[in-house]
């Protein structure tokens, strides 16, 4: 409040006449809400190996939007009785409800967008293999697949090293309003041939630090110095208002 003295008498002055205050935001005419979920990561290990980190978050930053991130590593060393395996396997399942806020809105674009970045890292003939396997995203609606991403697989053998930086998508479909399920799996694995001399590990690495623990690899590997922190594979989940001729 401004006071103004005028006399006997005390004027108040309400300060939004003198400073304009910012318009709300407008909400989104179509939103996402999450419901039940069920996510796991199972590690699978055999011999001389090594997981870290196996996360699952699901993040919604807007109303209309929803983030999927799932981040593991996976290493495997020769081991000088038996192969060596070492498994990441990501599975999540994830009720959504999708609502119209306007009553204009008759139909809804429902889009995902993926994107994968990471290390795999092989050494040398027979020095094992890493692989980051098929990330596949669906959204049902009665049991039956409306719309699918699939971030295609990498592998890295004999020597060969890889930094991946991938996106696929958008894909997008019509929809109504109700509710929905979003399955999505992915996998990361690395292995190595028995050996009774020692060797470097192969790894699948697919998470922020410190997932992978830096004793299995060396100061002088192919990717020394890597920034790490937007490792993993994601998933973007939008819905809009649908404007075209499907959405009338």
């Amino acid at each position: 409040m401004k006071w103004i003295l005028t006399g006997l008498v005390v004027l108040s002055v309400p300060l939004a006449a003198a400073r304009a205050q910012p318009a709300a935001p407008a909400s989104p005419p179509v939103t996402l809400s999450l419901g039940a979920r069920h996510a796991h990561v199972t590690p699978i290990r055999q011999g001389f190996t090594h997981t870290g980190g196996g996360n699952i978050d699901v993040a919604q930053p807007a109303s209309d939007t929803v983030v999927i991130t799932m981040t593991g590593v996976a290493v495997a060393g020769g081991h000088p009785c038996k192969d060596s395996v070492a498994t990441l396997n990501f599975d999540l399942e994830q009720d959504l409800e999708i609502s119209f806020e306007k009553p204009e809105v008759k139909r809804a674009k429902l889009t995902l967008e993926g994107r994968v970045i990471g290390l795999l890292r092989s050494h040398g003939k027979g020095g094992g293999a890493a692989e980051q396997q098929g990330a596949c995203a669906s959204v049902l609606a009665d049991s039956k697949a409306i719309i699918t991403l699939n971030v295609p697989p990498h592998s890295a053998t004999a020597g060969e090293n890889l930094s991946l930086n991938c996106r696929e998508g958008p894909v997008s479909a019509t929809v109504a309003a109700g509710k929905f399920t979003l399955h999505e799996s992915f996998a990361v694995t690395a292995s190595h041939p028995r050996s009774l001399k020692p060797c470097k590990a192969a790894s699948a690495e697919f998470a922020p630090d410190p997932a992978l623990d830096p004793l299995w690899i060396s100061y002088w590997e192919p990717f020394h110095g890597a920034a790490k922190k937007d490792f993993g594979v994601q998933l973007t989940i939008k819905v809009a208002a649908d404007t075209g001729p499907n959405g009338k």
